[in-house]
């Protein structure tokens, strides 16, 4: 093993270890997606409207921090 790869097996072996979270992560925003979609155009003042601006901030802060560039590696914007 030459030096290279003493440096990348780390780095791929944490990379394989965060993969499981990262997809759990990416099934959690996807239904709070879902579910902020179902809240749009409730009723102004009302519970939803509360609940749909919580969602929004959460779904905003993940955003930021998985994709910190704004746009998905390979994706179209």
């Amino acid at each position: 093993m030459n030096k290279i790869d003493r440096k990348f097996k780390p780095a791929a072996v944490a990379l394989k270890a965060q993969a499981p979270m990262q997809s759990a992560a990416d099934t959690m925003h996807a239904l709070l997606v879902t579910r902020a979609d179902a809240l749009m155009g409730c009723t102004e003042g009302s519970a939803e409207e509360k609940e749909l601006a919580r969602l929004t901030d959460a779904i905003e802060a993940y955003e930021t921090i998985r994709w910190p560039e704004g746009k998905i590696p390979g994706g179209k914007g």
